[in-house]
């Protein structure tokens, strides 16, 4: 039986704490053994060779040793749709997006980040995806 607890890796947060995650490799291990029949598609939505996209990173800076923030820009964007289906009547989808200036592979991590999206919504790995964490950019509409 999978234990997510085995595979789990610390990875640090934007704001620089380290937090439990979950690759996407081992929340596909975990679907696969639940839901042997279940369904992964994917749909490429956007594929953009030209398009520069800029991005804050942090680098290390050997002289000073300490990571400084700098901005990164390069060509390429991707977006891409993930359809995940349990074969039980359970589904999700989800979109992933990347660009070249986060990732030379920006293309593969945009599916990846959608495959991983929608199986965290069907709760594999939803505790461990600080991409489904709000913090400061909260998404539902307050109710009174």
């Amino acid at each position: 039986m999978f234990n997510p607890n085995e595979h789990m890796r610390q990875i640090k947060s934007r704001d620089g704490s380290a937090q439990d995650y979950l690759d996407v490799k081992w929340r596909l291990v975990w679907f696969r053994e639940k839901f042997p029949n279940g369904t992964i598609e994917t749909q490429e939505i956007v594929v953009d060779l030209d398009r520069e996209m800029t991005v804050e990173a942090y680098v290390w800076n050997t002289e000073k040793r300490r990571s400084e923030k700098v901005q990164k820009t390069a060509k390429g964007y991707a977006r891409f749709r993930a359809i995940v289906t349990t074969g039980e009547g359970g589904s999700a989808t989800a979109t992933g997006s990347e660009c070249a200036a986060d990732f030379g592979d920006y293309i593969e991590k945009a599916e990846t980040k959608a495959i991983g999206r929608s199986l965290a919504l069907l709760g594999f790995g939803t505790q461990f995806a600080p991409e489904l964490n709000e913090d400061h950019r909260i998404v539902d509409s307050p109710v009174k």
